[in-house]
């Protein structure tokens, strides 16, 4: 009787056992697939598999890189040389604004990216062959956050983007105010060739770093981005310095010194010429657009402290 009176209890406590587990199981089954679903439904699936991108200029493979789609890059110009421990290893498939068809095909590109190209023409042939040529306008100082929204949206990197175009944008607003309150704003030449006076007008990306660096464009009134000027002309302007954006093995001023014209200058006599220490971070609309600004300030700056005793020409109260 003792045995037949607990072995139904025993198996009854066994069923009910299996039961509870079985309901538990279900129950973690239940919130495990739950939350595996909620994770899908909040993580973005990447929105880059596949891209492979050519790059037709050097402001455009600094964005990339600076927000995080360098990997995607398979082709690059000759011109495009930063940041050059991850551009050196991907192939170059032609010159700033010319890519190479032949180059181009090899890669095997899914986007061609250009600002302008030399050829309008290849965008008609790239596109019969069914690559599509991505515009992305960037020549001057205030599309470069616009620049990075965009290509952060074709890359799949827009968080890291939006992040770098907020920087920026904030960082030009601080040093267009700095700028506006600056007491001496020299007048300043804008020299983009040592046998040549070409300048930049004032809708050019150089002018507007200047200005952001608190000096003066004499070229304001040009409406051309960049345009050959005479000398004549300025003679007549008489600027307070002369910035050279372009490369040269002896002095900036010892470039002008010698030349008859030029030394009637009174910026050329006192040696107030100057060049910038890194060319490319001036005159190129991308990522780096705040360390060429503080690179001008800073040339304005020595150029103030070596002028003190010299009688400014533009006062700001």
């Amino acid at each position: 009787m003792t045995t037949t009176c607990f072995k139904p209890i025993r198996e009854h406590r066994t069923t009910a056992t299996a039961r509870l587990w079985r309901r538990v199981v279900a129950l973690w089954l239940a919130l495990s697939l739950s939350v595996l679903a909620a994770c899908i439904r909040q993580a973005p699936l990447p929105t880059d598999a596949g891209l492979r991108l050519i790059s037709t200029a050097p402001h455009l493979t600094e964005c990339l890189c600076a927000i995080g789609a360098a990997h995607l890059l398979v082709g690059r110009t000759a011109a495009c040389d930063y940041p050059p421990e991850t551009v050196h290893a991907i192939p170059v498939i032609g010159d700033f604004g010319t890519p190479w068809l032949e180059p181009v095909l090899s890669v095997r590109p899914t986007h061609v990216l250009e600002t302008v190209l030399s050829d309008p023409a290849l965008r008609d042939r790239l596109t019969a062959l069914h690559i599509p040529v991505v515009h992305v306008p960037c020549t001057r100082l205030d599309q470069i956050p616009g620049t990075l929204r965009q290509l952060g949206a074709l890359c799949g990197c827009s968080a890291r983007a939006d992040r770098l175009a907020g920087d920026i944008q904030r960082g030009l607003e601080q040093s267009r105010q700095a700028a506006l309150s600056r007491r001496i704003r020299p007048r300043v030449l804008l020299l983009f060739a040592p046998d040549t006076p070409i300048t930049a007008g004032r809708n050019a990306f150089v002018a507007a770093l200047l200005e952001h660096a608190g000096g003066i464009n004499i070229g304001h009134a040009i409406d051309a981005d960049y345009s050959r000027v005479s000398l004549e002309w300025i003679i007549s302007q008489d600027p307070d310095l002369l910035l050279c954006i372009f490369e040269t093995s002896s002095r900036p001023v010892d470039v002008y010194a010698e030349q008859t014209g030029w030394r009637s200058l009174r910026a050329v006599r006192a040696g107030r010429v100057y060049t910038a220490s890194d060319l490319n971070t001036v005159s190129r609309p991308g990522p780096r657009v705040l360390d060429g600004i503080a690179q001008v300030k800073a040339i304005l700056d020595q150029d103030a402290d070596r002028s003190m005793t010299q009688t400014p020409t533009v006062k700001h109260p």
